[in-house]
């Protein structure tokens, strides 16, 4: 009886599992952070083409927006992009934030920008899946 060796499989599967755990982490959070958030429309203050070094490993592109919460309080709050963006001052944004601490917790309310990198990893997760199911069945 000839034995079968499933190594490529198994490292591959082993790629896969924190490509999965982390995006399926990040969509969790993001589906409990868009469940209980409030929406609003911000204005752009100011926006920044040059990055500012925030993060040692990112550098942030900074774009100062106001907006009002659902009681009318103004609250004014910094978020940073990957890449600058072509917003000028005075451009209406859509906002998300929790009622506890808006400005603390505002986010763009666009798709992408909400479930685009967790996205990015359960798809890069499930192609390191796909192909270690590939290998597998190859293998057996």
């Amino acid at each position: 009886m000839a034995t079968v060796d499933n190594s490529r499989a198994w490292a591959l599967l082993v790629i896969a599992v924190p490509f999965l755990a982390v995006g399926g982490f990040g969509f969790l959070r993001t589906s409990r952070f868009v469940l209980h958030a409030k929406a609003a429309h911000g204005v752009v203050v100011s926006s920044s083409s040059r990055g500012d070094g925030q993060y040692q490993t990112f550098i942030g592109y900074p774009e100062v927006l106001t907006f009002s919460d659902s009681d009318g309080t103004e609250h004014t709050t910094t978020l940073y992009n990957g890449q600058p963006t072509n917003r000028r001052p005075g451009t209406t944004v859509k906002l998300l934030y929790w009622r506890h601490d808006p400005a603390g917790t505002a986010r763009y309310g666009d798709a992408g920008q909400l479930w685009g990198l967790s996205g990015a990893f359960l798809f890069v997760g499930a192609l390191w899946l796909f192909g270690m199911f590939r290998s597998w069945v190859r293998d057996n």
